[in-house]
């Protein structure tokens, strides 16, 4: 077995170095990922088993392209002040009431993270989410691990809301109607899976049905509409993107040349500022996977990844069905601990292989589904939990007072997440590995 040999083993280790490093904290993410990118090209010249041309062919670039194109348009969205307003709606409809704000703010977090960025998301809703918690006297621990499980499923659900389908449509070659047919009605009941599991546990976590009796409907509704240019500018970008995504395959285009047409139009007349250019098009994330693409590609070179293969086919004993329920459980396992977009990178490679011999597009499903489970269940499984602690703590040290409402914990930290997202993530497991075993040919 390849990954047994020295330049395997050297692989791993430089591979693990640098993830350790990331996610102590230690360097900054674009830092530890272009570091390591340079090292695996080192180590991989050194030993002879790296070249330059490998490193370049490892890069999904479509990935990249739908990075770039799909963040200028979350972020001009979002100054237009779209989100803000449907969120302030939705607060006002709930009417003070716990469960329906977890329900409303739920599936608003879902449908928008259909087309939008899922992290641009979760920046405009969790400051209203908190608002509307501290206004209505409700405990915020329940409604924002709701919003985070809500915000992988809408972005699991099609081809362009979350950085793992990106990284799946590159490696597949799929299309926006692809996703469409494989991904949407698992993730629908998912969703329904989600709200009723808080439904079964609303007594115990807190979540009150009728509204505090000092609640005042209304006293949210102040949003409105920031910049109707951009406003009517995103939407139609929108709207012209998503007809370029459907109609992709008939046109013989690829998804990308799309989202670059979209960035470009909105680089040229989104009124951006220059200082937040770079944020804007998501610069630090295209760094990032950028780097992590080299350093995947470097390890597979290397053979590092021939034991996840190895493992999988021998425990699956030849069996596709068993193979594919092996694939669901360990990617989402190692996303528990790796990240959402991490985790699909390093999987990429193993589940081409797997595609050779496994007719249809199940097994991209199959990891898709994995990383959806393992990121809901950790605040290290996906990039929005740590957003929400990060909103949560800010709120709470200018409003001291929103700590009395954080019962049964005192705030939202990886242990408090843990408790709620392993049983969320069982069930996801448990209702995909039942789609898995129906959808195989």
């Amino acid at each position: 077995m390849a990954a047994s040999s020295l330049t395997g083993w050297l692989a791993w280790l430089l591979f693990v170095l640098v993830l350790a490093g990331l996610y102590a904290g230690r360097v900054d993410r674009r830092v530890a990922m272009m570091g390591g990118a340079g090292l695996f090209l080192v180590l991989g010249g050194v030993m002879d088993f790296y070249t330059p041309r490998l490193a370049l062919e490892s890069i999904y670039f479509d990935t990249l392209v739908l990075l770039f194109g799909l963040s200028l348009l979350s972020d001009t969205l979002a100054r237009s002040g779209l989100f803000a307003v449907l969120a302030e709606r939705a607060a006002v409809y709930a009417r003070g009431s716990g469960w329906l704000t977890l329900v409303f703010f739920s599936l608003l977090t879902y449908s928008i993270s259909l087309f939008v960025n899922n992290l641009s998301v979760m920046v405009v809703i969790l400051p209203i989410t908190l608002t509307q918690c501290r206004v209505a006297r409700l405990n915020p621990v329940p409604l924002l691990i709701a919003e985070v499980v809500a915000s992988n499923l809408g972005g699991a659900s099609t081809m362009i809301g979350d950085f793992p389908n990106m990284i799946i449509a590159s490696a597949a070659h799929l299309h926006f109607f692809d996703f469409i047919g494989g991904m949407m009605v698992p993730c629908l009941v998912l969703l329904a899976a989600m709200l009723l599991f808080f439904q079964h546990r609303r007594v115990a976590l807190g979540i009150a049905i009728a509204p505090d009796p000092g609640y005042r409907p209304g006293t949210l509704l102040v949003a409105q509409i920031a910049d109707p240019y951009l406003y009517r500018l995103g939407l139609t970008v929108l709207v012209l993107t998503l007809l370029g995504f459907l109609m992709a395959n008939s046109l013989g285009i690829r998804p990308a040349h799309v989202a670059l047409v979209a960035g470009v139009v909105l680089l040229l007349t989104g009124r951006m500022a220059r200082e937040s250019l770079l944020e804007a098009m998501n610069g630090g994330d295209i760094l990032f996977f950028l780097g992590l693409f080299v350093m995947v590609g470097g390890l597979r070179a290397a053979g590092g990844l021939d034991g996840v293969t190895w493992l999988i086919s021998t425990l699956g004993m030849g069996h596709s069905r068993l193979e594919l329920l092996l694939l669901l459980l360990l990617s989402g396992v190692v996303t528990l601990f790796l990240n959402a977009g991490p985790a699909t990178a390093f999987f990429i490679p193993v589940v081409g292989d797997m595609s050779g011999y496994i007719p249809g597009s199940i097994v991209w499903w199959t990891l898709s589904l994995g990383v959806l489970a393992g990121s809901s269940a950790s605040l290290s499984g996906a990039t929005a939990g740590s957003v929400a602690v990060t909103y949560l703590e800010r709120e709470v040290a200018r409003f001291p007072d929103l700590r009395t409402l954080l019962v049964p914990s005192q705030g939202l930290d990886a242990a408090v997440f843990l408790r709620q997202g392993l049983p969320i993530m069982a069930v996801f497991m448990s209702i995909s590995a039942v789609y898995i075993l129906l959808m195989m040919p």
